[in-house]
């Protein structure tokens, strides 16, 4: 498997997600699943948060990476079961070298 984008929400969110897959595959990345989430309605955070958890249990060797407005506003919804996954804002997925300072922060805040 290369990369995998689950999509929750808007327009907004279907065009970036368009744009995460085809820079994550053009970064050459592999085994990997980006869940771009939605916090606009409760039920699309929930299918977000029921999504990680499935592709956890189905997946265990898959590369998690939860971002959209869910992840940003609740990035607790990563940390589902045993593995914290990485949670980035759409704009660190845009800017790779920032990614890593906002994975720290995240890291730092936990």
């Amino acid at each position: 498997m290369s990369v995998e984008i689950v999509t929750f929400g808007c327009r907004l969110n279907s065009f970036e997600s368009e744009v995460i897959l085809r820079e994550a595959e053009s970064a050459g990345l592999t085994d990997t699943i980006v869940i771009n989430s939605c916090a606009v309605t409760n039920e699309a955070v929930a299918q977000a948060r029921q999504s990680i958890r499935r592709l956890k249990r189905e997946r265990p060797q898959a590369r998690i990476v939860v971002t959209g407005c869910a992840a940003q506003i609740q990035p607790q919804m990563n940390a589902v079961g045993d593995r914290a996954q990485q949670s980035l804002s759409t704009e660190a997925l845009r800017n790779p070298e920032d990614s890593e300072q906002e994975h720290e922060q995240y890291s730092d805040d936990q």
